[in-house]
């Protein structure tokens, strides 16, 4: 070999070991930071604008596991359709009848160090995630929670704000909606996940974030509007009848209105200084019975289940 063609060799192998010194080790799926929960069941119409309002998410590194309650109806189909490789579709054997049973489950297979939690009829504004992750990563709290707007049924002006509070702290026995909570994973594994509404003499979601707190869980509220809640409990038969259209407006007003969160909190405000009689919005979570499991089957006859 001529000595130019051994040098121009020597210095191709050079230039490889240095490639191959400064290339980077294949790096492992990374792993979510947030896992979100969606119990779910058999109510596909608005099942959909509760997925795309998690999905629209300006946070982006979550996985979303919508968990079915053995639902029979095309639930897994409206998933799928999404195409979104962050989503998971899982359907239970046997029918719960709580989102305690499907909550737990989505716990097993959490791999996020923060869990959320989503209503299948409820909706996000698309900052919900990103304030929530920035809310406890800021504060160092084991759960924290966001404000949300509670709404009355059709036609009417009901409406409240859920999680607002002076000191930033929760009172034993406050409800606070699901849908605007996010914990450490590691908190649920301390404690224990969601208990068995047929032992209990109060809501499933109450029950845990009581325990939580005993158990001397950090805990903060966010002052932040990012949740949009439609009580089934308001809405007689609502799992009978399965509408979908309140849930489909709000989706609009959040996507094409800049000031929607201002147009709320104004109209919040408005409906406080109304000289006109209210009903108040009932506080599901904070009904208890002496009965074990009453509490659920009260509210599951409300919804039309039983």
């Amino acid at each position: 070999m001529r000595p130019g063609a051994r040098l121009r060799r020597r210095i191709a192998n050079r230039l490889q070991l240095l490639a191959n010194a400064t290339r980077e080790p294949p790096r492992p799926e990374r792993e979510p930071l947030v896992t979100v929960i969606l119990a779910t069941y058999n109510w596909s119409s608005v099942l959909r604008h509760a997925v795309h309002s998690v999905l629209w998410q300006t946070y982006e590194n979550f996985e979303l596991l919508v968990i079915g309650d053995a639902c029979t109806d095309d639930s897994r189909e409206v998933v799928e359709s999404f195409g979104d490789p962050r989503l998971r579709w899982i359907n239970l054997p046997e029918n719960c009848g709580s989102q305690a049973g499907p909550n737990n489950r989505g716990l097993e297979l959490a791999r996020g160090e923060y869990v959320a939690y989503q209503g299948h009829d409820d909706v996000w504004h698309p900052k919900h995630l990103a304030t929530l992750v920035a809310g406890i990563e800021s504060s160092g709290a084991d759960l924290a929670w966001t404000v949300a707007e509670v709404l009355g049924p059709p036609g009417t002006r009901m409406r409240r704000l859920s999680g607002l509070s002076a000191t930033g702290q929760r009172e034993l026995g406050r409800w606070i909606p699901p849908c605007t909570t996010m914990h450490r994973r590691a908190l649920t594994e301390a404690i224990g996940g969601w208990g068995d509404w047929r032992e209990l003499t109060i809501a499933v979601d109450l029950e845990l974030f009581d325990r939580a707190q005993r158990a001397g869980a950090r805990i903060a509220g966010i002052p932040s509007l990012t949740a949009f809640k439609f009580p089934a409990g308001e809405r007689p038969n609502s799992y009978r009848d399965r509408p979908s259209h309140e849930q489909a407006a709000y989706m609009e007003r959040l996507s094409g209105h800049r000031w929607v969160l201002a147009a709320e909190l104004a109209k919040v405000a408005a409906q406080e200084v109304s000289p006109l009689p209210q009903r108040p919005l009932a506080r599901p979570g904070e009904i208890s019975s002496d009965i074990p499991g009453e509490v659920t089957r009260r509210t599951r006859r409300l919804r039309g289940l039983d």
